[in-house]
C-alpha cells in the first residue's frame, strides 16, 4: 500500500487508542456519580455536537486526540450549585482514582486483547540458516569476499548446516585463521579470513563479521486459553521492558536517541503495516501500552499527577490549593514540552539520515 494509506491507517489506531482511553475516564466517572459535562473527539471548537443527559458530545475542529471534561476537577471551579454534589473534588478518593486511572486501565486492557488475538491468529516463525543477510565493511567476511546471499557451508573442512554450529566454531576460535568455505550463485569457493577477537562478558570470542539469513515459516497458532495466557504474559513482557527502557534513558544515550516521537511510531507502522494482521495487532498493543505507561507518570496535567494528588489531598485531610495544581501542572507542561522538543529532535536527525522511512 502506499505511504498516504498507511498514514492513514496509523492516524485511524492512535486515534481509536486515545478515545477509548478518554471513553474509560467518561464511563467510570459517571458509575462513580459524577457530572461528565463534555466528551471531545478532537480538540477546539466542536464542529458538529449532540447533548444526551448532562453530557454534550463534541467533535472538534483539532485532529490531536480527545478530552472528557467533569464538573469541579478544582475545588474553586464554578458549577450550578444543583450539580455541585456531583463535583469530582468532592467525589471519595476512591471514586477519583477510579476515575483517572480508567483510562489507562482501558489501554493496558486493549493490548491484552490485542496480544491476545495476535497468538490466536497466528504469530510467524522463523529459524536462522547458514545463509549470509549483510556482512560488515571491512570484516573478515567481506575481506573474502562474502555477498549477501551466499551461504557458508563449511568451516575448516567441517560442514555446517546448523547455525548454531556455525556460531560455536568461530566463537571458539577469536583471531585464528580459518578456512571458510560458501556457496556463491553456485560456486563453491574457499579463503582463508583470521577471525576477529571481542569481549564478550569478559572473555575473548571470535567474529567473522556476518549476520545470519531468517527463513520464515509458518504461523504458529494458539488454543483458546493458551492464547489468554500468551497474551497476558505478552503484555508483561512489554511494561517490564518500557520500564527498563524508560530508565536506561536517564543512564545511557544510546536510550535517549532511540526515544520517537508520533512521527517516528508513524515511520515504524509505515514500515511494517504489510506484514499481516498479526504484526499490526502487536503494533496497536505496544502503542496502547505505551499510551497507559506514559499517563501514569506522576506528574499532572497527566494521569498520574490526577492520581497522586488524591492521595496527597486524602493524606491531608483537605483538597490541595488551586494554585498549588495550577504550578505544578506548569511544570509537567513544561518538561512533556522539552521531551516532545527531544523526541521530535532524534526524528529530525532520523529524517537527515534517511533512516526514518526505512526501506522504500
Amino acid at each position: 500500500m502506499s505511504l498516504a494509506v498507511h498514514l492513514a491507517q496509523f492516524v485511524l489506531i492512535l486515534m481509536f487508542l486515545v478515545l477509548v482511553h478518554e471513553a474509560g475516564h467518561m464511563v467510570v466517572a459517571k458509575r462513580c456519580g459524577m457530572r461528565v459535562e463534555r466528551f471531545s473527539i478532537f480538540f477546539g471548537r466542536p464542529v458538529a455536537s449532540f447533548t444526551r443527559g448532562d453530557t454534550e458530545y463534541a467533535i472538534g475542529w483539532l485532529p490531536l486526540g480527545g478530552y472528557v471534561k467533569i464538573s469541579g476537577m478544582t475545588p474553586d471551579e464554578e458549577v450550578p450549585s444543583e450539580h455541585a454534589h456531583r463535583t469530582y473534588h468532592r467525589a471519595a478518593t476512591w471514586r477519583k482514582v477510579a476515575t483517572i486511572a480508567a483510562g489507562p486501565a482501558v489501554n493496558i486492557l486493549l493490548a491484552v486483547v490485542a496480544f491476545t488475538a495476535m497468538f490466536w491468529v497466528g504469530i510467524p516463525t522463523a529459524k536462522l540458516t547458514t545463509t549470509v543477510a549483510q556482512v560488515e565493511v571491512g570484516a573478515p567476511a567481506d575481506v573474502i569476499g562474502l555477498k549477501p546471499g551466499d551461504r557458508i557451508v563449511a568451516v575448516d573442512g567441517t560442514a555446517v548446516t546448523d547455525p548454531q554450529k556455525l556460531r560455536d566454531i568461530i566463537e571458539a576460535r577469536p583471531g585464528e585463521r580459518v578456512a571458510v568455505t560458501y556457496v556463491h550463485d553456485g560456486t563453491r569457493v574457499t579463503r582463508t579470513a583470521t577471525l576477529r577477537s571481542v569481549q564478550v562478558d569478559g572473555k575473548p570470542v571470535g567474529r567473522l563479521g556476518f549476520g545470519f539469513g531468517v527463513e520464515r515459516g509458518p504461523d504458529e497458532q494458539y488454543g483458546f486459553t493458551r492464547g489468554i495466557g500468551e497474551g497476558l504474559d505478552y503484555s508483561w513482557f512489554v511494561v517490564s521492558e518500557s520500564g527498563k527502557q524508560l530508565g536506561r534513558v536517564f543512564t545511557s544515550e544510546q536510550a535517549r536517541e532511540d526515544i520517537q516521537s508520533v512521527v517516528g511510531v508513524g515511520a515504524v507502522y509505515n514500515e511494517i503495516a504489510d506484514e499481516g494482521i498479526p504484526t499490526i495487532l502487536q503494533f496497536i498493543g505496544v502503542l496502547s501500552l505505551a499510551l497507559a505507561i506514559f499517563n501514569l507518570i506522576p506528574f499532572p496535567p497527566l494521569d498520574g499527577g490526577h492520581i497522586l494528588f488524591a492521595f496527597i489531598e486524602k493524606l491531608r485531610g483537605s483538597p490541595l490549593p488551586r494554585a498549588v495544581f495550577e504550578r505544578a501542572s506548569m511544570v509537567g507542561l513544561a518538561l512533556m514540552l522539552l521531551m516532545m522538543v527531544f523526541v521530535v529532535q532524534n526524528d529530525i536527525i532520523d529524517i537527515s539520515n534517511g533512516t526514518v522511512l526505512g526501506p522504500r
